[in-house]
């Protein structure tokens, strides 16, 4: 079992369709991307913020889905598969609540609070269209998550492969019918990228419901039998989750943030910046996926009171991770004008877009490792101790950005070097905890 868990084989058996997913994911944030750049400047850079906010809202669901899957992982090592329905069960009442308030923020007070924070009329306008049709996608998108994250948590993640692949093909269909008026449906412009991915996420969940019913997870794992409601259990399941819910809202505000920096500069560079975010997200999905399989194996061999193998599991992580971004990293090297063009065709965003690209380049060669170990320490049941080191990276990557934006007025490419600030921080924090904390505890 030892030689099981540290294998390549079983790591990327749960990191592949992971991997997969996130790629969909992320192909949406590139179709919106690409088409919207299609339609003009303002739309582009509307369509990050919108979209960033749009994520701020999601991720307060998936971090409690976080929590949940560090749980059932748990449990799964431990060898108590008949627990996993009741910490389900009690999470859906949870996640319920969450996707209602985030619906009627984004309804009722998305417009006053982009009154205050976005400088150029067209552009807030622009990302309220945005937001007013994605807002409706935040139901079944947190349930998508709450699907994923159980599958991660019992370590069968082939489904995600099928349902987000599902999802982008989808997306892009209707993306270009309802920003083009296409194929029959009205020209919604920027609001036909936000309501083609709410449609997309219902079908989606829709598919993950037929497919717990009728492949027997149900059954074998007790779901949706709500037999009791335990308090005890909510409680837990919140304490181990808040940490990670702020965790991540700190994380996406925080980017959040930093656009609106960049807004603050101009339309060009928030376009520019946009152009650059898309390349940097889709880079960036290997990592996503290692981070949330090294979450997963160390919660399952916790459970099994193997501490000993966590180290030696977290750097086969790292390393595979590592790997495999060092190859995107130098084909985006070699191809910087290609993966540009996957976003705009304006010719004029080119050269401001490939002068940030080597400081997303330094970031992303820390990033594999960085959120594997940050990952990791979640993984623990230290959610905490996460938090803490999110916060103390996300105070010295808003310094930064605000002193070489505001203070210094530097070039866009100085400014992004943010991102590798952050994740220099955040590896040395995480590393920090493993050498000297105490990671080893029951949850």
């Amino acid at each position: 079992m030892e030689a099981s868990y540290r294998s390549v084989k079983t790591i990327l058996r749960i990191a592949l369709p992971v991997m997969i997913g996130s790629l969909a994911n992320n192909i949406i944030n590139l179709v919106d991307t690409s088409l919207l750049g299609r339609v003009g400047q303002v739309e582009l850079g509307a369509g990050a913020i919108g979209s960033i906010f749009y994520f701020v809202m999601y991720m307060s669901g998936f971090a409690f889905n976080t929590g949940m899957q560090i749980l059932i992982a748990r449990r799964m090592g431990e060898g108590r598969k008949e627990d996993i329905g009741r910490i389900t069960d009690h999470q859906l009442f949870i996640i319920g609540g969450v996707a209602l308030l985030a619906f009627l923020f984004m309804q009722l007070l998305s417009a006053p609070l982009f009154g205050l924070i976005i400088s150029s009329d067209a552009v807030r306008s622009a990302a309220l269209e945005f937001i007013f049709y994605r807002s409706f996608g935040i139901f079944p998108g947190i349930l998508n998550s709450f699907f994923l994250s159980f599958f991660i948590g019992i370590g069968r993640t082939g489904i995600a492969t099928f349902t987000m692949l599902g999802l982008a093909l989808i997306n892009t269909v209707l993306a270009y019918a309802l920003i083009f008026g296409a194929l029959g449906f009205p020209e919604l412009g920027i609001g036909g990228a936000g309501l083609a991915s709410a449609i997309a996420e219902l079908v989606v969940c829709i598919i993950y419901f037929i497919y717990i019913h009728y492949s027997g997870y149900r059954k074998q794992y007790r779901l949706f039998t709500f037999v009791q409601t335990e308090l005890s259990l909510i409680k837990k399941t919140l304490n181990l989750s808040y940490p990670l819910v702020f965790q991540q809202l700190l994380s996406i505000t925080t980017w959040f943030g930093f656009f609106l920096i960049i807004e603050n500069l101009g339309e060009r560079e928030l376009a520019e910046s946009n152009i650059v975010k898309g390349i940097y997200v889709f880079w960036g999905i290997p990592s996503w996926a290692f981070g949330a399989t090294a979450n997963t194996m160390v919660s399952h061999v916790l459970g099994q009171g193997k501490a000993e193998w966590v180290k030696p599991v977290v750097i086969r992580i790292c390393t595979i991770n590592t790997l495999i971004t060092l190859c995107a990293c130098m084909l985006l090297m070699v191809f910087p004008h290609f993966f540009i063009s996957m976003f705009t065709d304006d010719q004029s965003l080119y050269p401001g877009s490939k002068a940030i690209l080597p400081a997303v380049i330094l970031a992303l060669l820390f990033f594999p490792s960085s959120f594997v170990v940050l990952m990791s320490v979640s993984g623990t049941g230290s959610s905490k101790v996460a938090l803490c080191i999110e916060l103390i990276s996300v105070s010295a990557y808003m310094l930064y950005t605000y002193l070489t934006a505001r203070v210094f007025e530097a070039s866009l490419a100085v400014v992004w070097g943010a991102e590798a600030l952050y994740w220099v921080t955040t590896l040395i924090l995480g590393l920090l905890y493993f050498r000297f904390g105490k990671w080893n505890k029951t949850i």
